[in-house]
């Protein structure tokens, strides 16, 4: 009979967690293997919990074992907590997997997904020969979003080269989805990290607040920096004890990754047992990157953003303070526990290290440019990852001051709250509408490669980047352009018989047509070819069928989802 009280007990928890998770994200849909799997409703879950919630009660209560059984729980999650780290880490990158955009839209996924395609290709630059047709008009009007111009009319990567290495082999053999697996793979390991650096049911806390952060969540659905980058400084420090080696390894992709926080290697240099042997490979990435900016930008000391002086400012640290704190209280409060664990853990050097380490990121994105939406939070990602080992310390203690018999239920609720709250703001911020609000514009690319010739130039502003990656098209950036050389750009052009395509975001063609009035192309005064999206829309629009139109032909405007 206590078999089968175990199985009942595990099975009711098992449900009772589907059921809360169903309820407060709405559900889900997914293909797997071209079988569609959808759960919506957290009915029959909880129907099904409580029946085997009555059914462990009933013979608990016949063998006066609900305490016994209760202990035994709690004593399973401390002695197989390592293996329930590894579960939700699974469960992260599963969660990932079906929400992933797989997009290249905007400019940070495309630009890291073309730069990804150009170490693939073997070529360090981009060169693009419309740059030498439009070089009179300035050398940014012809570079995506991602990119900048270059010496010699060529175009160089925007972003750091780490995580687009890390994509290049990936993508070769598998385009976008290749890629994409990187970051979901990273979410996985940055969860698992997290939970081992601490270990027991400390560990198991620490790994389902960093899994279901908010910003964690939306991060890991799209192919960008934030979730590698914090997956790689939490390996150098679960690496640093013992593995100095492998820890420098893991410290110099993170810093290839986001150069900007290099300083910081310092601090697992500090306690590293072989200083040397971890040193060996962060100074290799520091090589690499003064090798790759001085090619890029023409000094070791400037990025692809700009100087230092040009990106950091100290007037900035009280707006950044005021919204990182909103924004923390928001999606995360819960990570405000973190100092209460660092005051009993202040004699310990690692304790200390990782607090160190995350209160120089806080400080490096206080100086750092003020953005206005909840997700730039996402800088600030490898410091709330140290929160949430400290945080996950605190609560196990807590926890710890129950009786025996209590910790279980206590621990249960405790997770179903702290994983409700994660999905629910995550939800409300539509983190799992993404993939459907994005897929707009690979829709709208798709259609301009099937249809544009092999010379057209796409006029694009805030998909410019993806508008490239997609269709390898020439671009034209408007926003780059002036009311004086945006015309004579489309009179170059059209004198060089090269096709025009229009692609803008909704809230970009009010500005487009406001920046260039008078002029014919901007004035989008005849019907769009493809209009993609629901509550966000990108629209393409094809130039020669503004003469069609005006000579009273009929223009129709395919409309997607």
């Amino acid at each position: 009979m206590k078999r089968l009280r175990v199985v009942l007990l595990a099975l009711a928890t098992t449900l009772i967690v589907v059921a809360v998770v169903l309820a407060v994200s709405g559900g889900f849909r997914a293909t797997v293997g071209g079988f569609r799997i959808s759960a919506r409703s957290p009915l029959p879950a909880a129907i099904a919990a409580v029946i085997a919630s009555l059914a462990w009660l009933q013979l608990a209560r016949r063998d006066r074992s609900i305490g016994a059984d209760l202990e035994s729980g709690w004593r399973a999650i401390e002695r197989h907590s390592t293996r329930i780290i590894g579960a939700i880490a699974v469960i992260s990158a599963i969660i990932a997997s079906m929400f992933a955009t797989r997009s290249a839209a905007g400019a940070d996924a495309s630009g890291y997904l073309s730069q990804a395609a150009l170490w693939s290709s073997g070529a360090s630059f981009h060169r693009d020969t419309i740059g030498v047709d439009l070089a009179e008009m300035g050398e940014w009007i012809t570079v995506p979003l991602g990119w900048r111009p270059a010496s010699g009319g060529l175009q160089a990567p925007t972003y750091a080269p780490g995580l687009p290495l890390l994509m290049a082999v990936p993508h070769a053999l598998g385009g976008l989805n290749g890629a994409n697996a990187i970051v979901i793979a990273s979410g996985a390991l940055a969860v698992w990290a997290a939970g081992m650096i601490v270990g027991n049911t400390a560990g198991v806390i620490a790994g389902v607040l960093l899994a279901f952060s908010p910003v964690f969540l939306y991060q890991s659905f799209q192919p960008m920096s934030d979730v590698p980058v914090t997956a790689a400084w939490l390996f150098c420090f679960l690496l640093i004890r013992g593995h100095s080696v492998a820890a420098g390894v893991a410290c110099a992709v993170a810093v290839l990754i986001r150069p900007n926080l290099a300083p910081l290697a310092a601090i697992p240099l500090l306690i590293a047992e072989r200083k040397v042997f971890f040193a060996a490979p962060v100074a290799v990435a520091g090589v690499v990157l003064a090798v790759l900016q001085t090619v890029w930008y023409g000094s070791p000391f400037r990025s692809g953003y700009g100087t230092a002086g040009e990106l950091f400012a100290i007037e900035n640290v009280v707006p950044n303070a005021s919204r990182y704190f909103s924004w923390l209280i928001a999606t995360a409060p819960v990570l405000l526990l973190a100092p209460l664990a660092f005051i009993r853990l202040k004699n310990s050097v690692h304790a200390s290290a990782l607090l160190g380490f995350a209160v120089l990121v806080i400080g490096a994105y206080l100086v750092y440019a003020v953005f206005e939406h909840w997700s730039y939070l996402r800088f600030l990602l490898p410091a709330m990852a140290v929160f949430a080992i400290f945080a996950g310390v605190e609560l196990a203690r807590w926890i710890d001051r129950w009786p025996v018999a209590s910790r279980f239920p206590v621990f249960l609720l405790l997770m179903l709250g702290l994983v409700a709250h994660g999905l629910f703001v995550a939800r409300s911020f539509d983190a799992f509408k993404l993939k459907d609000q994005l897929r707009r514009v690979e829709h709208v690319a798709q259609a301009i490669d099937h249809t544009a010739p092999p010379n057209a130039v796409v006029i694009a502003g805030e998909q410019s980047g993806a508008m490239r990656y997609y269709t390898g098209r020439s671009i034209l950036r408007w926003e780059a352009a002036t009311p004086e050389t945006f015309p004579k750009a489309i009179e170059t052009l059209l004198k060089a018989e090269r096709p025009i395509y229009i692609v803008l975001d909704a809230w970009e063609m009010e500005l487009f047509r406001a920046k260039f009035p008078n002029v014919g192309p901007a004035e989008l005064d005849w019907p769009p070819m493809l209009e993609a999206g629901s509550s966000h829309r990108t629209l393409a629009w094809n130039v020669a069928d503004r003469w069609r139109f005006q000579l009273g032909q009929r223009v129709n405007t395919i409309r997607l989802p």
